[in-house]
């Protein structure tokens, strides 16, 4: 009982932040514009395989996420939606490490909270359903492997929360898990399908407005000289090289 109570509460926020962020219930969701939207400075760094990220939030204007840039695209879209759930509903959060997509086996409640925030978020019961033939829809375990891609590639997470929420929904049973477990990436190959989400990526990437948070800081003498270079340092940038043009 506890545990619909759980997936009750993830849905209703997932909805009410899809609304206020201006998607619809069937929509794919952009998450580097969200980010910017909100605000939200992200980086892109290798951590410890015991961690899928990290989010950090400083009173209610700063909020930061950190995502293991080692993990599969698909598997870091999902990392971002999970944070999202710790900046903006999780009562008195100011920072946590996670592993993510452990659902039920998670031992923290806010945890599993964030997972099933991700899980609604990024695929809404309206836009699965929509992107399924009726007639696989007449019985459990008649969801197509071109269907199963097709939901996939649509709203960019991976095949193991496509089939999460498909069996959420009643419509296969937990066998269709072993069905795609080496070969994802030939399938959506077979299918037509570009295959960055099978991979790593985003190899430091930073979206948001790091280097001008920082220089901010700095300039509000709320960090020091030292501080202030090891923030830069940490996305490799240095303020004192030339452009390429010399400027």
């Amino acid at each position: 009982m506890r545990n619909n109570f759980i997936k009750l509460e993830a849905r209703e926020k997932a909805q009410l932040f899809r609304r206020s962020n201006g998607y619809g219930s069937t929509d794919p969701i952009s998450l580097t514009s969200l980010l910017i939207k909100n605000n939200i400075i992200t980086l892109f760094k290798p951590l410890s395989d015991q961690y899928s990220g990290m989010a950090i939030k400083i009173l209610d204007d700063s909020r930061f996420i950190l995502v293991n840039q080692k993990n599969v695209i698909g598997r870091q879209r999902f990392t971002i939606s999970h944070e999202l759930y710790h900046l903006f509903f999780q009562d008195e959060f100011t920072s946590q490490k996670c592993i993510t997509c452990l659902f039920d086996k998670q031992q923290d409640i806010d945890e599993k909270k964030a997972d099933y925030f991700a899980s609604y978020f990024l695929l809404p019961d309206e836009g699965i359903m929509e992107l399924i033939p009726n007639i696989e829809k007449t019985c459990q375990n008649k969801i197509s492997t071109e269907t199963i891609f097709k939901i996939q590639q649509y709203y960019r997470i991976s095949i193991n929360a496509v089939i999460f929420r498909l069996n959420e929904l009643d419509l296969v049973d937990k066998s269709y898990f072993n069905l795609f477990t080496n070969e994802k990436a030939n399938i959506a190959r077979s299918l037509g399908y570009e295959t960055s989400l099978y991979f790593s990526g985003n190899e430091g990437r930073i979206i948001g407005d790091y280097c001008i948070l920082a220089n901010s800081l700095f300039k509000e003498s709320k960090l020091s000289e030292s501080q202030y270079f090891d923030m830069l340092n940490a996305i490799n940038f240095d303020p004192f090289k030339k452009n390429i043009e010399g400027e």
